[in-house]
């Protein structure tokens, strides 16, 4: 009797551990969209023309992973405009924006957050300030096309605050960035 239980428990286990795969590959288990690939920023959701920006996002698994943002002057004014004097800019002398290297996680279903960290150079290539960019990222149902918002953080001088354990400048306003688009990028085979 006592045999006939254990091995009607194995053989119970064993049927579970094969009916998982199955319910997995089924689409039971839908976490949304893979966000890992080349996107690159556009006008807007209608006007697919290029804004001058892309990002490569990198990651092991659906939940977490890394991202690069680079930016072209267009897309990014490296020099900060102050929106609290119109017309003006924080940082006259940058003429550049690094690479800007950091994180993403999954939230939900389509949805992430994600924070990145670049400098903000001058001619010479010496940095004038950290910026931070933190923020939250919509895909579509298609998979091919996203939403990001962010704010923007300034750390200066450069060489003296760490944005991972300091706080921004207080005299410097944290800049909301309207909402961008992009597409992602996929092989076109002639």
């Amino acid at each position: 009797m006592k045999t006939r239980v254990v091995r009607s428990t194995i053989v119970a286990i064993l049927m579970l551990g094969l009916a998982i795969p199955g319910v997995a590959s089924a689409g039971f288990f839908n976490w949304g969209c893979k966000y890992q690939g080349t996107w690159f920023g556009v006008v807007s959701e209608d006007i697919p023309a290029l804004a001058g920006w892309m990002v490569t996002v990198e990651g092991g698994s659906y939940f977490y992973g890394t991202n690069n943002l680079e930016s072209t002057f267009p897309a990014f004014d490296p020099r900060l405009p102050n929106p609290m004097a119109p017309g003006t800019f924080v940082f006259e002398d940058a003429v550049a924006l690094s690479t800007m290297r950091g994180n993403w996680m999954r939230t939900g279903f389509n949805t992430f957050i994600y924070t990145t960290t670049g400098f903000g150079l001058d001619a010479n290539g010496v940095p004038l300030y950290v910026a931070q960019l933190n923020g939250n990222i919509t895909l579509s149902e298609d998979c091919q096309r996203d939403v990001i918002t962010g704010t923007l953080k300034v750390f200066v001088p450069a060489s003296m605050k760490n944005p991972f354990v300091g706080s921004p400048d207080p005299d410097l306003p944290l800049i909301t960035l309207p909402p961008m688009h992009a597409i992602r990028a996929f092989i076109n085979l002639p």
